[in-house]
């Protein structure tokens, strides 16, 4: 959890006398599942097809039922109403149709949130049209007209399969209740004193917060989901399945927008020493460390992954190998081994435009090769772009091109 927030919760938990560690979990919760704000990329892409992949089986379902309904309308309804009803059914259904094929392109926050509104706003729309329609029209029976008013109470029941943030399911469950509203202010056209409108209000705020809940709690068992499944469980960083996932995403859009994308791969020099004289759990636990000083180090955006091992990968998106080296200098965390010396760090960067690449493979095997040269070297350098790239088995650089990062 963010540092400022961790302040924050243990200030709050001071002036309440409750321990320390009570607020702060509770208070990272709430932001979390409050808005987007607090979401990796990794959370905001994983949802995004949560989110787009319901949406598609919905839109498809309510596509082919809603033209369904036709019949019984002609049954109900008098010629020149179950006509506009039929268009209106129609002109959804065709919509609808257009949605569940939209929504199978590629997957990101801003298209899933289009498509949800898209899937919520569309029978809202219809809801007011059929309520102009039915106002006055007459009805073989008090069930026909009633039938339209279980609409809302569908679509609140809807929220229940996505995981939304509280923000979210407020932007979506606000204009539900308006237009579902409507019937209390104006002289009710689906109601009748059986199924009373301020009743029928009050049940659907009900229904309304409940399903709500099941979205924020749906939100709640994927973020916790996608953090054991992305994230390495020693050093908390991400995992290398999710790594590379972020790496061909960060390369497609730094591409697609021109912007840089540096990679930095390190290694801890002579850590198998550590592990052959204290043991592995305390080579583990320098691990946990070094992840953990990292992560402060770095910039909002930036993400640290465990490559395998000892090795580590930085990406830092919109920065050029010389921004990159230069904040890899600056905000390089200064850690002890057991023995007390300075944990060192072979380092090679690699930027896709500067090293003419294409593909996160690439960038990765550059960084890597750039990392071993710097090892060959003397370690505790770093080796950057514009060094001779090598087809084979790496040869040490000069030690004017790898510039040492041992403590002065």
């Amino acid at each position: 959890m963010p540092q400022k927030w961790s302040t924050c919760g243990k200030r709050a938990a001071n002036r309440l006398r409750l321990p320390d560690d009570f607020l702060c979990p509770l208070l990272g919760a709430f932001l979390e599942l409050g808005n987007t704000d607090k979401h990796s990329v990794m959370v905001d892409r994983h949802r995004a097809r949560f989110i787009l992949s319901r949406v598609r089986v919905i839109a498809t379902l309510f596509a082919v039922l809603t033209p369904l309904w036709i019949p019984l309308d002609i049954l109900m309804f008098p010629r020149a109403v179950w006509q506009l009803l039929a268009l209106g059914r129609l002109v959804v259904g065709i919509a609808l149709a257009a949605l569940a094929v939209w929504s199978r392109h590629p997957a990101s926050l801003k298209r899933a949130y289009a498509a949800l509104a898209t899937l919520f706003f569309l029978p809202l729309l219809f809801f007011l049209f059929a309520q102009v329609i039915l106002r006055g029209a007459p009805a073989k029976s008090v069930d026909a007209t009633e039938v339209y008013a279980f609409l809302p109470f569908v679509l609140a029941g809807g929220l229940s399969i996505f995981p939304l943030t509280v923000l979210e399911l407020t932007g979506l469950a606000l204009p539900l209740l308006a237009v579902a509203s409507l019937p209390v202010i104006e002289k009710p056209v689906f109601l009748t004193p059986a199924f009373n409108a301020v009743g029928a209000l009050w049940l659907l705020v009900l229904v309304t917060g409940v399903c709500g809940l099941s979205a924020v709690s749906q939100l709640q068992v994927l973020l916790t989901l996608l953090a054991q499944s992305t994230h390495d469980p020693v050093t908390g960083a991400l995992n290398r399945g999710s790594g590379t996932e972020l790496m061909e995403w960060q390369l497609m859009m730094a591409r697609r927008h021109g912007y840089p994308l540096s990679l930095v791969f390190m290694d801890l020099d002579d850590f198998k020493s550590i592990n052959d004289t204290v043991g592995h759990a305390r080579g583990d636990r320098l691990l946990a460390e070094t992840a953990r000083a990292w992560r402060k180090a770095l910039r909002n955006g930036d993400a640290i992954l465990r490559w395998g091992g000892e090795e580590f990968i930085v990406l830092l998106p919109h920065a050029s190998c010389a921004q990159a080296e230069d904040l890899v200098r600056r905000r390089l965390p200064t850690l002890a081994r057991p023995d007390g010396t300075p944990l060192t760090y072979s380092i090679g960067i690699a930027e896709y435009s500067a090293d003419d690449l294409t593909h996160w493979e690439s960038l990765v095997a550059l960084a890597d090769q750039r990392m071993y040269e710097a090892k060959a070297s003397g370690k505790a350098r770093i080796v950057a772009c514009g060094q001779q790239a090598m087809s084979h088995a790496p040869t040490p650089t000069p030690a004017a091109q790898s510039n040492s990062l041992a403590p002065k």
